[in-house]
């Protein structure tokens, strides 16, 4: 009987280490704004200042945030990231199951394009996660 039973799984495919939960299109006396949340899904803690991410709108990267520490952070209009919040940027580590919100600035993300993050180890060059979703 077992022998009837398929080898393959309804299991989708295996979530990247960092991924997107939610993209926000509001925010206070805005309907444009661009808050992406991400979540640090597996179980690694990394050193948050050891990482950056790098976002895709509709696979054109527009933007870099050069470090993942929400203490040296620098909020800039060349980097159109405006800040850093959450569990996962307010310590040197970002620990499973922590969430991390970028407020990047508005009128960049809208409903419908396809978001992509790579995480990016700063010290290696080593893409760690990978992630789309659609905003």
């Amino acid at each position: 009987l077992l022998g009837m039973i398929p080898s393959w799984s309804w299991a989708g495919p295996e979530l990247p280490p960092i991924i997107i939960t939610e993209i926000v299109h509001t925010d206070v006396g805005t309907t444009q704004a661009g808050r992406v949340f991400l979540l640090n899904n597996g179980s690694t803690t990394y050193e948050n200042d050891c990482l950056r991410a790098v976002f895709y709108l509709d696979g054109v990267r527009f933007c870099t945030i050069p470090t993942l520490n929400g203490h040296l952070f620098i909020s800039s209009h060349h980097n159109k990231a405006q800040h850093l919040k959450g569990a996962g940027c307010r310590t040197p580590y970002w620990n499973p199951g922590e969430e991390l919100e970028i407020n990047l600035s508005n009128n960049i993300l809208f409903p419908g394009a396809m978001v992509t993050v790579e995480i990016v180890n700063r010290v290696t060059g080593q893409v760690i996660s990978k992630h789309t979703v659609q905003a």
